[in-house]
């Protein structure tokens, strides 16, 4: 059980920020008060009152309220944080919705998800007010746990470069292993919940298994139980992901935030009880992708499968984290771009760019998104970007 009189303050009261607002306040085990921090303040109330008057009908205790917030004054972040001192901050701002780019045709997202290019892309506008929040973080003086959704799997790193890492992210590697989980249930005849799925992947492997039955050719370690047993011998890989798709499959676009929104649950709620739990979350201790880990309220820490060291792990997640399209990380926390991530961005975009650094991602983000909704316009779609 949460104890009570926790205080987690969420950013953004957009898609994925409103509904864990919504489910939170629900949760049985928290009895503490949520705090919605956003540019728009109607927005939020909207959303808090929503949260507020759900929690209320289910019986449930939670205090929810909203702040007024701009991620692009860090001064006045840092400000409200130092007043707040909440005892963990979710982070669910981005500059690069995802699902938008799944709005444009077949044949033009194949093109931007070739291997080498993907989300590593985007990898500023999801950086750029991640950074912002943490530099507010260390500022402000607190002490508290952050949790960052905005890509995590290379976003953590950048920001752990520049000393500045969040805690840990949520779903990607996280969002394969209920997928798994009702795969197996279905071939072994028992109960999904019986069913035990350890890993460790990037959001690379999560992201082309779910939609497209294979992480293309790259290995990443999977293992499968069965009520405590380990079976994964007895599962054939290649099938296993094929299947996914069809057996697994959930709505598309922005209805997908609802999955991602309970992975975020699961470890926020982690992250505030004193029992450990076993989880897998992108992004922890600053590492690239992502990591089964025990989590509780003092923190993360890696729990990986026997005979797995962290190095192997990291290079494995590493090389996904090629494949999606971040060559490096500098030593400041400059991301750089393979050169089919560049490529893509100059056929595709016509915009010419190699390097992110964390001060100019906020700048490339805009630049990023003008380009995106030029390319939309083109394809007679009208996208609603930041």
């Amino acid at each position: 059980m949460i104890k009570r009189h926790r205080k987690v303050v969420v950013f953004g009261a957009g898609e994925l920020g409103g509904i864990v607002v919504e489910l939170l306040a629900r949760h049985p085990s928290f009895r503490g008060e949520i705090v919605l921090a956003d540019l728009d303040s109607d927005r939020a109330w909207r959303r808090a009152n929503s949260a507020q008057q759900g929690a209320l009908q289910w019986g449930c205790e939670t205090r929810v309220r909203v702040e007024r917030a701009d991620l692009r004054d860090v001064a006045g972040t840092a400000e409200l944080l130092a007043r707040l001192d909440p005892d963990l901050v979710f982070n669910a701002t981005t500059l690069a919705t995802w699902w938008l780019r799944d709005l444009l045709p077949e044949a033009v997202k194949q093109r931007l998800h070739v291997v080498g290019a993907g989300s590593g892309v985007w990898s500023a506008s999801h950086a750029a007010l991640a950074y912002n929040l943490m530099r507010a973080v260390r500022d402000s003086g607190i002490r508290t746990v952050v949790v960052n959704s905005s890509y995590p799997d290379g976003v953590n790193p950048a920001l752990a470069a520049a000393g500045l890492a969040p805690d840990v992210g949520i779903g990607n590697g996280d969002l394969l292993v209920p997928a798994l989980q009702q795969v197996v249930a279905a071939q072994f005849g028992v109960p999904c919940h019986r069913v035990g799925v350890t890993l460790v992947a990037h959001h690379f492997h999560a992201y082309n298994i779910l939609m497209h039955g294979h992480a293309h050719g790259l290995d990443f370690p999977v293992r499968i139980s069965v009520d405590g047993r380990d079976v994964s011998d007895r599962v054939e890989r290649a099938a296993l992901f094929a299947a996914v798709p069809d057996v697994a499959r959930i709505p598309g676009a922005a209805a997908a935030t609802w999955i991602v929104a309970a992975s975020a649950i699961r470890i926020l709620t982690a992250l505030l009880e004193p029992v450990g739990r076993l989880i897998h979350a992108p992004g922890p201790l600053g590492l690239v992708g992502g990591y089964p880990l025990q989590v509780d309220e003092s923190g993360v820490a890696l729990a990986l499968p026997e005979g797995l060291g962290r190095d192997e792990a990291v290079a494995i997640n590493w090389e996904a984290q090629r494949a999606e399209g971040i060559e490096a990380i500098e030593a400041d926390g400059t991301i750089v771009l393979t050169d089919v991530a560049a490529g893509t961005l100059k056929e595709v975009f016509g915009y010419e760019c190699r390097r992110y650094p964390l001060d100019d991602c906020l700048a490339i983000a805009r630049e990023l998104t003008a380009a995106l909704r030029a390319l939309g316009e083109r394809h007679g779609l009208a996208l609603q970007t930041h």
